[in-house]
């Protein structure tokens, strides 16, 4: 089949992969332009020595249909591995473990909260029941009512501090990096509807597998930031390393920062969205060791007021197959946004040795003559602050979205961030961009 029209996609994350993807299906000719020399963004995978690291997003949730449903159309669903999640934190100097395939046996058998705490806790799954139906990737309309409060402030009107503390700050910290004080509670509900799953789903050649191989299907130009985008009302000009060339359309799918820079012609509805965005940091230190730790957890949630400094430690030679060969562990330790703030003008050797005692707290096993290799991210833009008012901000943008543009923008920053979100928001900007190109009726 002859090409329908010439494409353009700025940004080769999982927005950019999908859009790429989808625009390439419906018969467009697509170049992706990718800053990076590749593709994948936020999902990275790496290989040192005997070790996979996925140095950005660490897995799949079950509720990640769109995801799961792409990885199956594109070959990959026998690479994806789908095993137990268990979770655990701490209190004080005591370790708790919970079974997410029993959650109502592992809920009442703990004892990290108060029995007058889990009964209050009804009421926040009520909560979360009762608004299940908008806590998805798609309409945000009926959070109205919910999305005025923070985290903290629903805390500390419907439930108590020992839950705020043991519950609410380590959900939202834990898988958002988010502060508690700014985040809207609308977060929190959607963590406990989908994240609190009962297994930890992967692809064993690393997380970055599916935004790879949805760009074999398209050109990708590496090292190509664009500095310009201009839709001259029939074509879209694009601008990089000084080179112009001439598409039918085009989808901007980066952060928010170089996505105003480069489009001056951005329509006011977006430039409030992009314009208002801001963004968490996030250290991502991984640790290939000789020895495997002698734990069961996949993952420890660590509570903001035990540990500040650290917002999760992934066990990933329990999450997913390939990590580590056997015997030997892999861990991820995440280091707070604070932290990194304090702490810009330390070098890489100083995070890892920092990383690495933290490690020790929820591994005591481990020791400094265990480590074979590893690995030190800073991410700038981990993931974008889901605040107080946010969820009303991101529907109000949705219903106003220029669906007869050229140009149309993919991100995470339009619904849940995350992979799933920006694939969904990938597709999406591709289903408008092709409206758009293609007249009904045409051949």
């Amino acid at each position: 089949m002859s090409a329908r029209g010439t494409i353009a996609v700025i940004g080769g994350g999982m927005a950019g992969t999908a859009a790429a993807y989808r625009m390439k299906k419906s018969g467009f000719q697509v170049t992706i332009f990718e800053m990076r020399d590749r593709v994948g963004g936020r999902m990275w995978s790496l290989q040192k020595g005997d070790f996979l690291m996925d140095v950005g997003m660490s897995a799949y949730l079950g509720t990640y249909r769109e995801a799961i449903a792409l990885i199956k159309e594109v070959g990959l669903f026998g690479e994806m591995s789908d095993l137990p999640a268990i979770g655990a934190t701490m209190r004080g100097d005591k370790r708790y473990h919970f079974d997410y395939g029993k959650p109502i046996s592992t809920a009442l058998s703990t004892s990290i909260i108060s029995w007058p705490s889990k009964i209050k806790a009804i009421k926040m799954l009520l909560d979360t029941y009762k608004n299940r139906a908008s806590l998805g990737y798609s309409d945000y309309t009926k959070l109205a009512d919910i999305d005025v409060e923070t985290v903290k402030e629903y805390c500390s009107r419907a439930l108590n501090d020992e839950l705020r503390r043991y519950v609410g700050q380590p959900l939202v910290s834990g898988t958002w990096v988010a502060d508690d004080e700014d985040t809207s509670v609308a977060l929190l509900f959607w963590t406990i509807r989908n994240m609190l799953a009962p297994s930890v789903y992967n692809l064993n050649r690393g997380v970055m597998s599916l935004p790879v191989k949805l760009a074999e299907h398209v050109e990708v130009k590496y090292n190509s930031p664009v500095q310009d985008v201009t839709n001259t009302g029939g074509r879209v000009e694009v601008t990089s390393n000084g080179a112009t060339q001439s598409f039918d359309g085009a989808i901007i799918a980066t952060t928010a920062e170089p996505a105003i820079a480069m489009y001056q012609q951005m329509d006011e509805n977006t430039r409030d969205l992009y314009a208002t965005t801001r963004y968490r940091k996030l250290g991502n230190i991984a640790l290939g060791l000789r020895k495997r730790p002698n734990d069961r957890a996949t993952y420890y949630l660590v509570a903001p007021y035990e540990d500040p400094d650290t917002v999760a430690v992934i066990a990933d030679h329990v999450k997913a197959p390939c990590r580590a060969p056997e015997g030997k562990g892999l861990l991820t330790v995440l280091l707070s946004h604070e932290y990194l703030e304090r702490n810009t003008h330390r070098g890489d050797s100083d995070v890892l040795d920092y990383a690495f005692d933290r490690a020790r707290k929820y591994y005591p096993d481990i020791s400094t003559d265990d480590l074979e290799q590893y690995n030190v991210v800073r991410w700038p833009e981990s993931v974008p602050v889901l605040n107080k008012g946010r969820f009303n901000k991101i529907s109000n943008y949705t219903a106003r979205i220029d669906r007869s543009s050229r140009v149309q923008f993919a991100s995470d920053l339009d619904r849940i961030p995350g992979c799933n979100g920006a694939l969904v928001s990938g597709q999406d900007a591709a289903q408008r961009l092709r409206d758009v190109l293609i007249r009904p009726n045409a051949c």
